[in-house]
């Protein structure tokens, strides 16, 4: 029973990571004439966290002395609860301060973690349903700001037909919630999560429509995270076969003018330490092309496919970390 469930909790897990402003640059105190630096997702450490053996407290440390790293993005799931202990925050922001690491973006994701159910979306057709989660995204606003982040990183979940209507639906959610994050100057970040999301068009159609400084992108190198409309599960029960599926190469480059920060997911190497399913000198010249100057982050999602998968091509966490690293370093 324990089994199945911790099995259901990992695939769960990794749905959510597949469906789910400041001036256009994030600068960095970091960064001195360099246009671009490393930061690391927590997300990275997943199987870490499932097993309880992750202090996010530790995360700064771990950050600044193990992988020489500025900057660190969090995770709203890995918060456990804690988000509403002001003392715990209070701790983790003077960690952050003591390991000079800058802190960046919480992604934020609706979902009870006692049940892994979503809970409403900014992008719902029901207006009390985007009032609830106008509600829910404003307490991770003020975490930000606690913690010291620029940014939180939302999710636009819908069952919507209409494209039309889902970019009007998500305009009124956004509006509102920046009324309220400007106030702190937190930025709002809408990642290619899949969906609709990962449809590029519609992503700056959005952006264009509401025009505000205090709303950005999150471009993310996954292809699952620019597939448009999924297929039937595959015998794993984990993946899906993606039956609309957006150029990422042409995908970032639409999303960077207005890119508040960027993460370079990964999940397999080969043996010259390239990965299998990026082309990542292609996109670190997209990026260097671009105006953004900020953080790229490392967002190594192997580790949870091995818990599930098993499999020799996927690394632990901290292997998987370290290869991402020096993937980015090779390029940029």
């Amino acid at each position: 029973m324990v089994k199945n469930s911790r099995r259901n909790f990992i695939k769960n897990l990794f749905f959510l990571s597949q469906s789910l402003l400041l001036p256009k640059t994030i600068l960095s105190k970091h960064l001195g004439n360099k246009k671009l630096d490393i930061a690391l997702q927590i997300y990275s450490f997943t199987p870490l966290l499932l097993q309880g053996k992750f202090n996010v407290l530790d995360f700064p440390k771990m950050v600044r002395e193990t992988y020489n790293m500025n900057g660190a993005e969090h995770w709203s799931i890995a918060f456990m609860g804690k988000e509403n202990d002001k003392k715990y925050l209070n701790e983790l922001k003077s960690r952050s301060e003591e390991n000079r690491i800058d802190n960046l973006i919480i992604l934020v994701d609706n979902i009870d973690i006692s049940t892994m159910k979503s809970g409403p979306s900014l992008a719902s057709s029901l207006k009390t349903e985007r009032g609830s989660a106008i509600d829910f995204h404003k307490r991770w606003v003020e975490v930000a700001k606690q913690i010291g982040c620029h940014s939180i990183r939302v999710n636009l979940r819908s069952s919507e037909q209409n494209n039309q209507k889902i970019l009007e639906n998500s305009s009124e959610s956004l509006l509102e919630l920046i009324e309220f994050s400007k106030r702190d100057k937190i930025n709002i970040v809408v990642e290619n999560h899949g969906g609709i999301t990962g449809d590029a068009d519609w992503m700056v159609n959005l952006m264009e429509n509401i025009n505000s400084k205090y709303l950005g992108t999150l471009p993310d190198f996954g292809s699952s995270n620019f597939c448009i409309n999924k297929g039937d599960l595959d015998l794993e029960g984990i993946t899906n076969s993606c039956e609309t599926q957006y150029d990422k190469y042409d995908g970032v480059t639409k999303l960077m003018p207005y890119a508040k920060g960027v993460s370079a997911k990964s999940h397999a190497f080969n043996q010259d330490g390239e990965e299998l399913s990026t082309d990542f000198s292609k996109m670190i010249e997209i990026i260097s092309n671009s105006n953004y100057s900020g953080y790229i982050t490392v967002e190594y999602e192997g580790a949870i496919m091995s818990m599930y998968r098993g499999g020799e091509n996927y690394l632990n966490s901290n292997d998987g970390v370290i290869a991402t690293k020096k993937l980015l370093e090779k390029y940029i």
